[in-house]
C-alpha cells in the first residue's frame, strides 16, 4: 500500500528552493501527487502532497530535508497521510469558483468567507491581489466546494446581494465553466 505525507517549508524566497526540495524528494524515490506554492512579500511557501515508497514514513523525509532547510533558511514540516486522506475528493460537492472584483478595503476577505462557511460551503482555494493603478483594484479568486443541501444558484444570488453591501462586483459559476 501506497505511503502518502503532506511536506510543507516556508522561508525567505530565493532562487533554488523548489529545485532543492524537489531534489531530496526525487532522491528519495517520491512522487509529487499535488501541490500548492507561492511567493507572498519576501518569503515563499509550499505545501506538497507526497507519495512516498512503501515503508517510508514522514520522519525519514524530515531528516531527508533537514540540510534544504538549514542552506536555505526554511522552515520545514512533514506529517504522515492516510491514502484515503491524499486521495480525497468529495464528487457529491462540486466546485465552483468565485471572483470578487472591487476597491480595495478591509473585511472583504471575511465577509464573503464568513458567509460561505455560514452555509457549510468549504474554501478549497484562494487567492487575493491588489493591483495597484490610479485607484487600487482589489481582487479575489476563490474555489469552494458547495454540499449537496446548498443550491448555487441561490448562493450566487446571496453572494452577489453581499457584494453590492460591500461594494464590490461578486460573480460565481462551476470550476469546470470558470474562466478569469
Amino acid at each position: 500500500m501506497a505511503n502518502y505525507a503532506l511536506v510543507t517549508a516556508s522561508g525567505k524566497d530565493r532562487p533554488g528552493i523548489v529545485a532543492a526540495i524537489t531534489g531530496v524528494l526525487l532522491e528519495q524515490d517520491c512522487n509529487i501527487e499535488d501541490s500548492q506554492m507561492a511567493r507572498l512579500g519576501p518569503d515563499f511557501a509550499c505545501m506538497l502532497m507526497i507519495r512516498m515508497p512503501e515503508g517510508m514514513v514522514s520522519e525519514q523525509l524530515t531528516r531527508s530535508l533537514a540540510p534544504v532547510a538549514a542552506e536555505f533558511g526554511l522552515r520545514t514540516h512533514a506529517q504522515d497521510l492516510r491514502p484515503e486522506e491524499a486521495g480525497e475528493t468529495r464528487p457529491d460537492q462540486p466546485k465552483h469558483v468565485i471572483h470578487v472584483y472591487g476597491a480595495d478595503r478591509k473585511g472583504i476577505v471575511h465577509r464573503i468567507s464568513r458567509h460561505l462557511a455560514d452555509r457549510s460551503v468549504n474554501i478549497t482555494n484562494l487567492h487575493t491581489e491588489v493591483i495597484h493603478h490610479a485607484s487600487p483594484l482589489y481582487v479575489m479568486m476563490i474555489e469552494v466546494e458547495v454540499p449537496p443541501f446548498v443550491d448555487a444558484g441561490r448562493l450566487h444570488d446571496e453572494l452577489s446581494a453581499l457584494g453590492k453591501q460591500i461594494d464590490v462586483v461578486v460573480s460565481m459559476k462551476p470550476k469546470d465553466d470558470a474562466r478569469f
